[in-house]
């Protein structure tokens, strides 16, 4: 219900008037609300097409009030009971989508040139960090090698928050693993931990995830594209599951770190862009706007996946 209300307000702010175009919408909808179990890579190429479908509404609703091809609602429709809040707000159209191309530009600018580009005392000026262990590098080189990737760099982080998280810093790519991980994890749910890490980089979700955030950006009047987001984010996180499992040779030990994640509790907040990491167990609505699947359908879905895997 709360979807299909979010669906109607942004068809009401920037949406296409031909019928066809809100069908196709329509039951890519219906695909982006259901769940595709182990088909992650179709969910993403559904999603991504969802976000180039809605841009290429913006763009010809745009062009057609602009060159005047188009007007939203005819005249003669004008005295129907809220015309005029229809028409106002097709009318928004063009300075919305203006507004949100500006915007994805800088965006785009400040990802490919900005924080990209900076190392990471410079991107996390109030995190320490230190040179990881020699165990630690091997597992890395290991990891990194069974993927088929360039190995990437590795770095501890001062933090009792059991994390791990990537970044991308001066064109490469730096596994960051908190302190709080290796006292609290057996090595293997840290190796495991560190593989779903390698996976994120195997399966270019930093440069897919840009993409998205810039689609949304642009589309931001588009009440639908934030939960297209946040879809893709999840989807993305259940194929690094997945694909870490495969790294591995099974699944038992990422089931084993998030079960540990589930069952503990949490001092503090993690750090920012930790992918291993969401500690909220609990289901609810607010999980359409989540960026990290539920911990619970983590584990269920490892557990499916298992006799899959080996």
């Amino acid at each position: 219900m709360i979807s299909a209300t979010l669906v109607v307000l942004s068809w009401l702010l920037i949406g296409s008037p031909l019928p066809l175009s809100l069908a196709i919408e329509g039951i890519l909808t219906v695909a982006l609300m259901s769940v595709l179990r182990y088909r992650f890579s179709h969910k993403t190429i559904a999603l991504i097409g969802m976000m180039g479908l809605m841009l290429t509404q913006c763009i010809v609703i745009v062009f057609m009030i602009h060159f005047q091809v188009w007007q939203p609602l005819p005249h003669s429709g004008s005295n129907l009971p809220g015309a005029w809040l229809f028409q106002t707000l097709f009318r928004l159209n063009f300075p919305l989508a203006e507004l949100g191309a500006a915007a994805a530009i800088c965006i785009g600018i400040y990802i490919e040139f900005g924080r990209s580009r900076l190392n990471l005392s410079e991107a996390f000026p109030n995190v320490s960090f230190y040179e990881p262990t020699y165990d630690l590098v091997q597992t890395v080189k290991a990891l990194a090698k069974k993927a088929n990737i360039e190995c990437p760099d590795l770095s501890l982080v001062d933090s009792g928050a059991p994390s791990a998280f990537t970044v991308r810093t001066r064109g490469r790519y730096t596994i960051a693993v908190a302190i709080g991980l290796l006292e609290s994890f057996e090595n293997s749910e840290v190796e495991a931990c560190i593989a779903h890490e390698i996976s994120h980089i195997k399966n270019r979700d930093f440069a897919l995830r840009s993409v998205v955030t810039v689609a949304r950006i642009a589309l931001f009047a588009r009440l639908l594209s934030y939960l297209v987001e946040t879809a893709f984010y999840r989807t993305r996180e259940l194929l690094a599951d997945r694909t870490a499992a495969l790294l591995l040779g099974g699944a038992e030990p990422l089931i084993a770190a998030l079960t540990k994640l589930q069952n503990a509790e949490v001092v503090g907040e993690p750090l920012a862009g930790g992918a291993i990491c969401s500690f909220d167990g609990k289901k609810s609505v607010l999980e359409l706007f989540s960026k990290h699947p539920n911990l619970g359908t983590r584990i269920r879905l490892l557990k499916e996946m298992e006799p899959v895997l080996t």
